[in-house]
């Protein structure tokens, strides 16, 4: 629940004579980064987290630690191809917890996704809250877990217009969620409305929400941590740096779920082309 948790918890688990340890965000870096040299005979894995020196400008890699990170801008640009071809109100809004990489990643997909279907379709969808090229500008709530401010936050984008929002970061969607609700959106809604989720399929993660999912960008998260366990137990543990791509199906987009009806034959064709594209490197996912 706290800072104060984590080097108790791994004690914990070091004093069971756990063979792996997983740890969990990047705010684990410090922590993982202390304790894995100590106890060279375990094997870790830290999902979400690069190890780099910016002082030095130097990477950082331990014999014994896996850093599982998600390129998560390929799949949230198709997130912002299939949000801008379903907006009624030609607004997507997007907000995160704070402005860290691995929140501001998802929010330059969904923008130039965004982008990349006005320049195929002659529209004008707008992105509210992130502009890759004004990054101080970004809405953030500054919080990850208080709903009251991501709700706030939603309200304010709701407000000008937004009719499908990406909040990006730990329980902050459940706030804009709240929002939308009592505004009667969602897929049968009063009101056209929709979420995209990040991180898991937030319609399974979120049931509660389950009108308002219209996709949500994953990382797949199980996938990495079951294959870098199985490699501690068989012998095949590889360190370092393991990235998930649309190509390795490290990161993608999930089922639309109750939106499936919305979401035309012909996008969903033109998303398969795009993810396709994107895997054999003839369409950038930055703008260019």
């Amino acid at each position: 629940d706290a800072e104060a948790d984590w080097q108790p918890n791994i004690d914990q688990m070091i004093s069971q004579g756990c063979e792996h340890i997983v740890t969990v965000g990047f705010a684990l870096d410090a922590v993982t980064q202390q304790n894995a040299p100590e106890n060279p005979d375990i094997t870790w894995t830290i999902v979400d987290q690069d190890f780099f020196d910016f002082d030095a400008g130097e990477d950082i890699t331990y014999d014994n630690v896996q850093e599982l990170t998600y390129q998560t801008d390929e799949a949230a640009f198709l997130a912002g191809y299939v949000a801008a071809s379903v907006t009624q109100t030609g607004v997507i809004g997007t907000f995160g917890g704070a402005n860290f990489p691995t929140v501001s990643i998802f929010m330059d997909g969904l923008y130039y996704g965004v982008q990349h279907y006005n320049e195929v379709k002659g529209t004008d969808v707008q992105v509210l809250g992130w502009d890759p090229a004004n990054p101080d500008t970004g809405l953030f709530t500054g919080d990850f877990t208080d709903l009251d401010i991501a709700r706030a936050t939603a309200q304010s984008l709701l407000d000008e217009g937004a009719d499908v929002i990406m909040p990006v970061g730990g329980q902050i969607n459940l706030g804009a969620g709240a929002a939308m609700q009592d505004m009667g959106m969602g897929a049968t809604g009063d009101t056209f409305g929709a979420l995209i989720g990040v991180d898991t399929d937030q319609f399974v993660s979120a049931p509660e929400l389950a009108d308002l999912w219209l996709t949500s960008v994953e990382k797949k998260m199980a996938l990495g941590v079951t294959d870098s366990i199985v490699g501690t137990a068989d012998g095949s543990f590889t360190p370092g740096v393991l990235r998930g791509f649309l190509s390795n199906e490290g990161v993608g987009i999930s089922d639309f779920h109750d939106f499936d009806g919305i979401v035309t034959d012909e996008t969903k064709s033109e998303v398969e082309a795009l993810r396709e594209a994107i895997i054999a490197g003839t369409q950038s996912v930055s703008g260019g």
